[in-house]
């Protein structure tokens, strides 16, 4: 054994250096829940939809990723209930689901994925193996003491998909719900303290959860562990990393490892709970949000769920996100749920910039069909990479972050050796444009990206002014010029 199951010896470890210079992965879920696809629309978005949680102005039930479809259905009333009840009927079991989507599964062609992924420009993909409904996507061998017979799917799923995704030359990643698991709990998660009591299923699930995980780490070797909604409490984390390392010696770790940490005492812990719910009710009130949880654990790189950082964080970091509200196929949504190529390409340079990777999602539907909807601004972004790819891959934040124009576009910086990548996030257009706040040496060539003609520039007291080509092939979206320094 090379690592102690200990922070100490996994943070000696570096981060490798792939992960940085990778910069796109594709996540994918896809489950039961693909075969209902469906949440409510809501204008909210998910930060929003937190808060609101953690004040008791809304509840899980209404949470707007379909994904979470078996947990809405079961509280009576809630719209999936209700929309369950009208399509299916109120006594069909979510565990139905399983022979549409087995049945459609045996015939995905898994190469077709992988080759969109390609040609999107990820250069990883990170598939939910298991989600909180419970359903295993691969053979296990672990059996599920709440759920009797092979409670799995038919096909190894994650086994193709990885075999496909390595094909292409790009790494896999692994996501498995390691803190709860929706078999295991019959009462539905309505509010934050039902969350703390979700994560804390005992030492059976314990010990089920860490199986699976060693399960998936010796039999697919994946590139990326990524753990989500925390870790049992009677199992220290540390162990399944220090494995992990062992087996897979350049893979990274996510953050999401938080351990509940209940009273084990009936009325110790309901006091306690009743105690947190207050208090986040209050501070909600306050305006002063959900606080950070307390990481006192090892992990590799941070992650952001929808919402970038306003400011470059420190050390490695992802944002992930559904290309629509949801992450789960859901086929209530419309395109104006769904980002834009022109928002999409905006978001990936904002991340970039700052220093991040972009987790982007895609949520195939109960065929394993990728809807068209999501379609589209992959592909403006695929398109858009082909042509300025060397200002995102490889490259590193610059001192400065961002700066505007003079017209007032956007603009983000990258760095790659002696280039600085100016990406404004508009339109090409032609004439002059002037990046604000910004000097370079004299001697400095600037040019756009993709043309072989330097630029004519002349600097301003600390606005650089560059005159744009005429004749130039325009790009939308977004356009990048290219400054080399001395």
């Amino acid at each position: 054994m090379t690592y102690a199951p200990d922070r100490e010896s996994l943070g000696a470890r570096p981060i490798p250096e792939w992960y940085g210079q990778a910069k796109l992965g594709i996540f994918v879920h896809w489950g039961l829940y693909s075969v209902p696809a469906f949440a409510e629309r809501t204008d909210a978005d998910y930060s929003a939809f937190m808060q609101n949680l953690a004040a008791g102005k809304t509840t899980a039930d209404r949470i707007p990723y379909a994904e979470w479809y078996l947990n809405s259905m079961r509280v009576p009333g809630s719209p999936t209930a209700v929309h369950h009840a009208a399509t299916y009927g109120a006594e069909v079991p979510y565990a139905d689901f399983r022979s549409a989507f087995d049945e459609a599964a045996g015939s995905v062609d898994f190469a077709d994925w992988a080759r969109l992924f390609a040609e999107v420009g990820a250069r990883y993909v990170v598939m939910v193996t298991r989600h909180l409904d419970g359903y295993p996507l691969w053979p296990t061998g672990i059996e599920n003491p709440h759920v009797p017979g092979a409670f799995r799917s038919r096909r190894d799923l994650v086994g193709e998909l990885t075999e496909a995704v390595r094909g292409q030359g790009m790494r896999m990643g692994l996501y498995y719900c390691g803190g709860m698991d929706w078999t295991f709990r019959e009462q539905p998660l309505r509010t934050m303290t039902d969350l703390i009591r979700h994560q804390a299923l005992g030492p059976r699930y314990a010990r089920y959860a860490a199986a699976q995980w060693r399960e998936l780490i010796d039999t697919y070797r994946p590139s990326i562990l990524w753990n989500d909604m925390g870790w049992p409490a009677e199992i220290d984390p540390h162990e399944i990393m220090a494995h992990y390392y062992d087996t897979v010696g350049d893979g990274v770790v996510n953050d999401r490892w938080m351990q509940p940490n209940l009273p084990g005492n009936r009325l110790a812990r309901a006091a306690y709970l009743g105690f947190i719910g207050i208090a986040l009710k209050a501070m909600a009130k306050r305006g002063s949000g959900i606080p950070e949880p307390v990481k006192n654990f090892h992990y590799d790189l941070a992650t952001h769920e929808y919402s970038p950082p306003a400011t470059a964080p420190t050390g490695a970091w992802e944002l992930t996100r559904g290309l629509g509200r949801s992450f789960g196929y859901n086929a209530e949504e419309t395109s104006a749920d769904t980002l834009t190529g022109t928002e999409l390409i905006h978001l990936f340079a904002d991340v970039v910039a700052k220093g991040g990777n972009l987790l982007l999602n895609v949520g195939p539907d109960g065929a394993g069909r990728i809807p068209e909807l999501q379609l589209r601004p992959l592909r403006a972004l695929g398109a858009w990479l082909s042509r300025n790819g060397d200002a995102i891959y490889d490259t590193t934040p610059w001192e400065q972050t961002a700066t505007t124009t003079t017209a007032g576009d956007q603009v983000r910086f990258t760095r790659k050796d002696d280039t600085i990548f100016a990406i404004v996030l508009a339109d090409q257009h032609t004439g002059e444009i002037t990046l604000r706040d910004l000097r370079i040496p004299p001697s400095s060539t600037v040019e756009l990206i993709g043309e072989a003609a330097e630029l004519r520039w002349h600097q301003h007291d600390d606005d650089l002014t560059i005159q744009l080509p005429p004749d130039a092939n325009p790009q939308q979206h977004a356009y990048v010029l290219t400054i080399t320094r001395p």
